[in-house]
């Protein structure tokens, strides 16, 4: 009973300077876009510098830049910032790029830094429609959503933390301190409704500013409604984040028949050139897509099957000869999947998971100083990958370095302590004598 109170008493004094910190870190700042006051408890420096640090992970996140197409990326990027520069905040460093990832998906992460993916460009006609779905995405972080999203957490854990002093009962105070790393998981936060609705208007606002057409907006939505029902699984990631309602397409409907834009033909022409290497490999990228849907049921042959066929169509991309790797390796084709991982690293040398996946396929041939290497190469592109690093620590341990072997687990079983590697972590720890 002494140790508990006097951990109750630790628990209390942290709690305490939590809550403090909070308060005195609050601030009221006038929003860009409505010009009201809001309680808010990050600078825009601070803004910024989230979002420069968490942006080049995101990316990783989302399977690196779209390879070989730098064409697309400048396009995309001088359009993002063309909208941006006729926004509520312009001064921003903003940049915009499409990632290689086939989720029907866009992204605003803080100081605007915005991403779209190949598998929602790819399904797009025309520059109009792009202007209004990254317009909407620009509306997110000028009207500070995400810094908001950030400013409700910690008040959140602030009042946690009160009730739990309040109430005396150490139970709630670890759970509570716990919640306070709310920063790490910002890029998650979703938007609510009403903060949706907002960014279309913006979106209409920052599109017509431009010259686009509005009508655009609204073909898009019914895009996202047409393969709600055709491909949920590739529209679920959207949906998720960017909820549609009926009553938002039909307030996009009316915004446009109203706008004196909405007879202007749609900008094709440069849009067509642009995404034309992209719509050239479409049946490439379908196949991987199916291979990864026959992967996520276990069946590695017709998988592996799927992947060849990518690989035939565009045997440049790196990541169809990573995934073959996988498949390959599921069958104990270990030699084969040595090969394909080789590649895959070569040819995605600046992206995480071709690394990732050559250490885990040096691990199954028992090549552990291999399986450094790749898994080093893949810790530079994402320091915090906790399966990443738990491989790490396993590799060095095979090879009998135990003190780096014991720098990774302890970073594993800090990082997620209740996960299966943080548990496994833990246990070789105290098997080692060094937890």
């Amino acid at each position: 009973m002494v140790l508990l109170s006097r951990a109750w008493r630790c628990w209390r004094a942290i709690a305490l300077l939590a809550l403090v910190m909070c308060l005195s870190l609050a601030a009221c700042a006038k929003n860009p876009v409505t010009g009201q006051d809001e309680l808010v408890l990050m600078s825009e420096s601070q803004e910024v510098a989230m979002g420069a640090n968490y942006y080049p992970q995101v990316i990783q996140l989302n399977h690196g830049l779209t390879p070989g197409d730098p064409q697309l990326q400048g396009y995309v990027n001088r359009l993002g910032r063309r909208l941006a520069r006729i926004s509520h905040r312009p001064n921003l460093p903003w940049q915009f790029t499409v990632v290689n990832s086939s989720q029907v998906n866009a992204f605003a992460l803080p100081g605007g830094k915005i991403s779209i993916t190949r598998g929602l460009i790819s399904k797009m006609s025309s520059e109009d429609e792009l202007a209004g779905v990254l317009g909407h995405e620009i509306g997110h972080v000028t009207a500070r959503h995400a810094v908001a999203g950030y400013t409700r957490q910690i008040l959140m854990t602030g009042a946690l933390l009160g009730l739990a002093i309040a109430l005396g009962d150490n139970e709630y105070a670890p759970a509570a301190l716990a919640a306070a790393g709310v920063a790490g998981s910002l890029m998650m936060l979703g938007y609510s409704r009403d903060q949706e609705r907002q960014c279309d208007e913006l979106g209409y606002e920052y599109m017509t500013r431009a010259g686009y057409n509005p009508v655009a907006m609204v073909s898009t939505f019914e895009l996202f409604k047409k393969m709600q029902k055709t491909e949920p699984s590739e529209i679920e990631s959207w949906l998720s984040s960017h909820p549609l309602p009926r009553e938002r397409i039909a307030a996009a409907e009316k915004r446009a028949l109203a706008s004196p834009l909405s007879n202007r033909p749609f900008n094709t022409a440069e849009f067509n050139r642009r995404l034309a290497k992209q719509k050239r490999l479409a049946p490439a990228y379908a196949a991987m897509d199916k291979g990864n849907a026959l992967a996520r049921k276990k069946r590695w042959g017709p998988a592996a099957a799927m992947y060849q066929r990518a690989i035939a169509a565009y045997p440049q991309e790196g990541m169809f000869h990573s995934r073959l790797a996988i498949a390959q390796m599921q069958q104990k084709q270990y030699r084969q999947a040595l090969t394909s991982a080789q590649k895959g690293a070569r040819l995605s040398g600046g992206n995480f998971y071709p690394s990732f996946i050559l250490g885990l396929v040096q691990r199954s041939n028992r090549n552990y100083r291999g399986a450094l290497a790749a898994h080093h190469r893949a810790a530079r592109l994402m320091p915090d990958h906790v399966v990443n690093n738990f491989f790490l620590a396993y590799s060095y341990d095979k090879v009998g370095q135990r003190k780096n072997a014991a720098t990774y687990y302890r970073k594993v079983a800090k990082a997620s302590p209740k996960s299966n590697y943080g548990k496994a972590s833990q246990k070789r720890l105290a098997q080692m004598g060094l937890q």
